[in-house]
């Protein structure tokens, strides 16, 4: 006798096909919440003392000294034209960008999440001053929150001296 179990015609067709996901780490910054995609981070530090740079725009807050690194940090609020970051209290989330390390000031990480991409809109008006920054919006908890593209607000403040 066989050891199979046969499954009810009923279960197989209730099995619906996987979405896929988007891995999205979620943070506040300016007092707005935004979404980028997880793999885009390769670290998240608290923040520290940072050395000003003299003439350098209100999107970039200074260098910090990460492990012998030197990092140029951005301040994600200012660079999404919203309130500047809390730099007490804030984090810093570290990307690459052309084989150096960047950081981008935030607020406040919330979480990390799969989203179904079929979640995922069109943002509509966004008021960020950045082009192509936003690629969608998506609803975490309630609350509609825009994705972003790090590496094009990375390159415009960084790579345009903004």
């Amino acid at each position: 006798m066989s050891d199979a179990v046969a499954v009810p015609p009923e279960e197989v067709l209730a099995e619906e096909p996987q979405v896929p996901t988007r891995r999205l780490l979620v943070f506040d910054v300016g007092g707005h919440g935004y979404a980028c995609d997880m793999d885009a981070f390769r670290e998240i530090v608290p923040t520290r003392e940072m050395t000003r740079l003299p003439g350098a725009p209100e999107t970039i807050c200074g260098l910090i000294n990460l492990r012998g690194t030197i990092v140029t940090v951005i301040d994600g609020g200012a660079a999404l034209g919203k309130r500047p970051f809390k730099r007490a209290e804030g984090l810093i989330l570290l990307a690459e960008y052309q084989e150096r390390w960047v950081g981008i000031g935030v607020d406040d990480v919330r979480d990390i999440q799969d989203v179904p991409i079929n979640l995922f809109a069109s943002p509509g008006e966004t008021g960020i001053s950045l082009a192509g920054a936003v690629t969608g919006a998506v609803e975490i908890d309630g609350e509609r929150v825009l994705v972003l593209d790090i590496k094009t607000v990375v390159q415009q403040v960084i790579g345009q001296g903004r």
